[in-house]
């Protein structure tokens, strides 16, 4: 990943938002979150089939920044690291700078990501690993945990 050298230190692409939700929205540079923020999937029985989980980010590429966009990927992962899912999300980020952004100002991207029909298998730790440009950023973690039956 090129990085970008400003005599005090490098900078480069980050995740400054990110959260787990029911339902999340991205419209004109804001995230829109229903449920958002939980860290504990409740269930009645395993295998569980979760009908849909959003993902918000909020992807920071620092002024100066040489490239016209970055890949940003996501994968599920189970505790042993193992993918979840058949594949990883994978996809360009434009990062093209308007023209209206103040020199020196790093440009914000949002992304919503939404998560139909995940078969969670296990009750444990799992995780949603963000990378951009392949160097992992951020790990949203959560647990899924049976629901307790009153005795």
């Amino acid at each position: 990943m090129a990085q970008v050298d400003f005599g005090g230190g490098t900078l480069e692409p980050s995740v400054d938002i990110a959260l787990l939700a029911d339902a999340v929205q991205a419209s004109q540079g804001k995230l829109f979150v229903l449920g958002g923020g939980w860290d504990v999937l409740t269930v009645r029985s395993l295998p569980a089939r979760h009908p849909s989980m959003g993902i918000g980010l909020r992807v920071r590429v620092p002024w100066g920044w040489p490239g016209e966009s970055v890949v940003l990927e996501v994968e599920l992962q189970d505790e042993d690291g193992r993918s979840v899912l058949p594949g990883t999300l994978k996809a360009p980020v434009p990062v093209r700078r308007p023209p209206h952004l103040p020199e020196g100002q790093d440009l914000t991207v949002v992304r919503a990501l939404t998560f139909t029909n995940i078969v969670f298998r296990e009750a444990g730790a799992y995780s949603f690993v963000v990378s951009i440009d392949g160097d992992v950023k951020e790990r949203l973690r959560f647990m899924v945990r049976m629901r307790e039956t009153p005795t």
